[in-house]
């Protein structure tokens, strides 16, 4: 039997929270071998999760689609254990496809790539692999599709998630009820015509400011980025050139 090759993107060493020494890794693309991987780490960060609202699981059928040819999942393993790892969908079905939420076009529906999974061991945290992941992902989607838009969902209580985003150059579209009615930021970045904000103006807003969100998105203005203060998290907001 043929021995199957599994690309491997990158090797090196990172420190975990658990112990004062550094371990070995490997970073690659995902297969339909590493599934059960995948779904044990998915189980035991939900197991742990405060607040489950913050993330939405991915089930095995959507991940055995992905591995068929859908999209594409990157993981990183030390001593053969799947530590984090990172999905995106460049087939996305019309049911879930988060363009739709902006009344896209039929056409430009299916030049949407959307990411979907995206788990950090709290071993790993601090290490910003969930923006690493999910940038190659990215870059590599542009490399090998005809995909124009990157979409994905974030909550607005979600700091590390939304500064993984924002970061990516996504920019907070529409604040919404998703799911089982949990509240939503749609994000996007456009590849070929990307998004020109007027920074210079800037308004600041609370992440539960949500009337006030609601109004700055009608009025073409979309969020750029974030911080922390006392207060709580804060979204930065431009309006389009």
């Amino acid at each position: 039997m043929e021995a199957i090759v599994k690309e491997v993107l990158e090797k090196g060493s990172i420190s975990i929270k658990s112990d004062i020494n550094m371990h070995d890794y490997v970073l690659r693309v995902l297969d339909i071998s590493d599934l059960s991987s995948v779904m044990k780490l998915q189980g035991r960060l939900i197991d742990i999760m405060e607040q489950k609202e913050l993330y939405v699981p991915i089930t095995q059928e959507e991940m055995v689609q992905l591995f068929e040819g859908a999209g594409e999942a990157l993981g990183l393993y030390i001593d053969n254990n799947l530590y984090a790892a990172c999905s995106l969908l460049s087939e996305v079905p019309y049911e879930n496809n988060m363009a739709r939420e902006l009344n896209f076009s039929q056409e430009e529906l299916f030049r949407v790539a959307q990411l979907e999974l995206s788990l950090v061991d709290p071993d790993l945290r601090g290490h910003k692999l969930q923006y690493r992941m999910a940038g190659i992902l990215a870059n590599r989607l542009q490399k090998r599709t005809a995909s124009r838009y990157l979409f994905t969902t974030v909550s607005p209580y979600n700091y590390p998630s939304i500064e993984t985003v924002t970061s990516m150059g996504l920019y907070i579209a529409k604040l919404t009820k998703m799911y089982f009615g949990w509240d939503r930021f749609v994000v996007y970045r456009d590849f070929v015509n990307p998004v020109r904000l007027d920074t210079a103006n800037t308004v600041i807003v609370s992440n539960t400011s949500f009337e006030e969100q609601q109004e700055l998105l009608k009025n073409d203005y979309r969020g750029y980025s974030q911080f922390k203060d006392h207060d709580g998290i804060k979204i930065m907001y431009a309006r389009m050139l």
